[in-house]
Order: structure tokens, then sequence, then C-alpha cells
């Protein structure tokens, strides 16, 4: 057999330098160095400073006594109302008063034919004269010892059923002339000049509309925070406003409704209110401690819930829930603050519960403004807040 030459040899000694040396470069990575990947490292924990703080708007303010009201709806109605009948027979042959007339307590509303009634009270006065007269007598000689004591008895009873039958001609004759009960209105008058008319009949309605009587209704929830005597105020569907005071609370539900019927009454010496209109009542009921806010600074949690932002001692976010008790044009009073309470009146939408702020006054936005020529909106921030931040 033939030898390799020692170049043949030489070539194979150079590959298997080389695949050695491969093959250690390989390895020294798990011997010589670390096999863990370097891990990154974690993101800057950057932590608030005082300028980075976005800037808020703040009002500090205190509670006020705000009283609570009740809304219903009502009706007007007339003090009293009676309907005037006849106590006499006969035709009538006088009415000087028209429906819709105003007539003073004992104005003459209708006149009944006396026929015989004005002869048999002058027959009853001659009468009474005469009894008078023997009755005098009686006691005179009584006096005297000529008459006895039966005599004079049976004279003075006599003379007293005279008086008595006097007075029943006048009444009887009375009772032809109706006359008006009190100072109102003729609302009705359903006969006429030469209708018959029989006791009993109705000859007219008088309504009194001074004081107007306002009756409206309220739940059993609220009936029992009203009050004999408490102001309250109604207003009219042309917008007038009436004030009056409560002068009937029932004590007893209306079996239909399951409310409690309410009454107050307002001055109307001149009768221009009608009875019958449709009225708005509002009835303060209670007074109690509540902030006065404007509509803007509400906002809402996460839950739907309505609240405020305020500052604590700490210049920290805060989220108050609130009442709305009151909701006016000017704004809205809410309860559930207290007494004294750090607003955050613009800026709030732009900043969590929980987060630091710079707080501005108000009064320092002011102050920070004395040569600005235009007004500013009520809700423009004097120092670029959040709004202004991109």
């Amino acid at each position: 057999m033939k030898r390799p030459s020692w170049q043949a040899l030489s070539g194979y000694v150079a590959a298997a330098g080389f695949l050695a040396l491969a093959v250690g470069w390989i390895a020294s990575g798990p011997v010589g160095g670390d096999a863990v990947p370097e891990v990154q490292k974690p993101a800057a924990q950057l932590t608030e400073t005082g300028k980075a703080r976005p800037a808020v708007r703040v009002r500090t303010q205190d509670a006020d006594w705000h009283r609570r009201t009740l809304t219903a709806q009502g009706r007007t109605a007339a003090d009293r109302r009676i309907v005037v009948r006849a106590e006499a027979s006969g035709n009538l042959i006088n009415l000087p008063v028209d429906k819709g007339a105003r007539v003073a307590e004992g104005d003459r509303i209708a006149r009944i034919d006396a026929q015989d009634k004005p002869a048999r009270l002058k027959e009853a006065e001659a009468l009474l004269a005469q009894r008078r007269t023997e009755r005098d007598g009686a006691e005179k000689l009584a006096e005297k010892g000529f008459r006895g004591e039966q005599q004079l008895a049976q004279a003075r009873a006599l003379f007293e059923q005279a008086q008595a039958q006097v007075k029943q001609a006048q009444v009887a004759l009375a009772q032809t002339r109706v006359r008006a009960a009190f100072d109102g209105i003729v609302a009705a008058r359903p006969v006429d000049v030469g209708d018959y008319v029989a006791p009993g009949d109705k000859i007219a309605e008088l309504i009194d509309l001074d004081p107007l009587v306002i009756v409206a209704s309220v739940t059993e929830r609220n009936v029992d925070r009203i009050e004999l005597g408490q102001p309250v105020s109604a207003t009219t569907l042309d917008g007038r406003t009436l004030k009056g005071t409560v002068t009937y609370i029932a004590s007893e539900a209306d079996e239909t409704t399951r409310t409690f019927t309410i009454e107050a009454e307002v001055p109307n010496p001149d009768a221009t209110l009608r009875a019958g209109m449709t009225v708005d009542m509002t009835i303060p009921v209670q007074a109690e401690r509540a902030h006065f806010i404007a509509p803007s600074i509400l906002t809402l949690a996460d839950d739907g819930t309505v609240g405020v932002k305020i500052l604590d001692e700490s210049d920290t976010v805060r989220f108050e829930p609130v009442t709305i008790q009151a909701d006016t044009p000017e704004g809205v009073w809410v309860t559930g603050l207290p007494k004294r309470v750090t607003l955050i009146t613009v800026g709030q939408n732009f900043v969590e519960t929980g987060q630091k702020v710079r707080a501005r006054t108000e009064a320092e936005i002011a102050r920070s403004l004395p040569e600005t020529s235009v007004s500013l909106p009520a809700d423009m921030p004097g120092d670029p807040g959040p709004e202004a931040q991109p």
C-alpha cells in the first residue's frame, strides 16, 4: 500500500485545527459568560413635582341656610259658596241683580210678592196695642186691690201672645225680600221675574272670592312636612304670582288618590282672581344647610353618581357625591358637602381623584389680570391649566 504524503497529512491537520477552534468559540458562551440574557431595565418612576402639577381654579365657600320646597298642582276656589233659596211662596216681582254682579252683605237679591202679609202685620200690631192697654190697666187695678192675681196673669199672657203674632207677621213679610248673606258675587240666577217659587226653590248662587282659596293635594310622604300658617306661593298659567298661608290640612287621605288635601288662603279684595284657575303651588317645608353652586361644576362618578370635585388640605382632588335640592336659573342648591369646602370650579374634568394639583383661587386670578380690557367668561382660568395643556 502506498502511504499518504506529508502534504496531505498537513492539510488534514489544518482542517482539524480550524474545527477545534470553531467548537471552542461556540462553547465559549455557556462556559465563559452568563447564559441568562440581560433583563430590560424598569421604566423610570416619574414623581410629580410642583411645576408638573396641573393648575385648577378653586373657590372656598361656606354652606348657607336653604329652605326646601314642595310643589303641587292645584286650583283656585271660592272661600264660601251658598245657594240662596226661597223661604216664602209667591211670584217673583223684582230681581235687582244679574248673574255676575257683586253684592254687599244685606243687599236685596230678589223680592217675592208679599200678598196679604203686610195687612196681617198691621192686624197683629193693632192687636198688640190693645193687649198692651189691657195689661197696663190690669196692673193698676191689681195695685189698688180691684183685680186678683189670676186676672193680671191672664192679661199679661194675652199681651205676650200678641207680641209673638207681630213677630211672626214681621218674619213672614221679611221672607219675601231675599238678601245677600255676605259680600260676594252672584254666580248663578236660574229664575226670572214672574216665576213662581216655593220654600226651598233655588233663587241664586252666591260665592265669596275674598280670600281666594287654593286647593292642592300632597302625598302621605310630604303631608307631615306642612304646617298650618305656613307661607306658600302659587303661579297661575298667565304668570301671576299669588302669596298666601296654609289654612287647612286634611286628616284623612282621599280613598281614590291616597293623597291629602291642603288649602291656602290668598287675599283677593278686588276679586280680580277667579275661582277654578289652575296654579302651581310652592310650599317651603324645611330649612337646611346647603351649598349654592353653578351647574357646570357638577360631575359624574364612574357609577353615575352626581357630585363635585373638591380639594383637601394637601391639595389632593376628592370626589364628593351631592344631592340636588333645588334647581334655579341662577344655580343649584346641593347637600352632602362639608360646611366649609374648597370647590374646583374650573379644570375639574381634567383631573382625577387622588391627584395632587396646583390650586389657584378666583381672587388670585382676578389680581393677576388687573389690566385686562376684555371681560373674560366666568369659567376662564387665569393661569394655563389642564385646558391649555396638550
